[in-house]
């Protein structure tokens, strides 16, 4: 599962030894120190930079799933793009994101 929110983007899928827990990838730290901050987890970050996703924390299924719901409840904005853009590369980056899935769309 791809996921952009406000404190970033994330890679969720089950972990490869451990079916109970949840593996999140990143490619900033910050996202996921921000994310931790927000939904008050304590921040367990590896850092594997050969890796494509050079940031990586565990969550438990139940840790995961609350936090996807406390991401879902915190939306008080009416448009995304709007809610991240901030001029930064990330903002670039979200975008190119956003046209290229558009393109796929009017390709279809």
């Amino acid at each position: 599962m791809w996921v952009f929110t406000r404190h970033g983007f994330f890679s969720a899928v089950q972990h490869f030894e451990k079916s109970n827990l949840i593996h999140v990838r990143a490619r900033f730290q910050g996202d996921l120190e921000r994310l931790c901050q927000t939904c008050h987890v304590q921040a367990d970050i590896q850092y594997t930079p050969g890796n494509d996703y050079p940031f990586r924390m565990d969550f438990d299924r139940g840790t995961w799933s609350q936090i996807m719901a406390s991401e879902a409840n915190a939306i008080d904005y009416e448009n995304f793009k709007s809610a991240v853009h901030d001029g930064t590369t990330r903002d670039a980056a979200y975008m190119r994101c956003w046209t290229a899935l558009r393109n796929a769309q009017n390709e279809a």
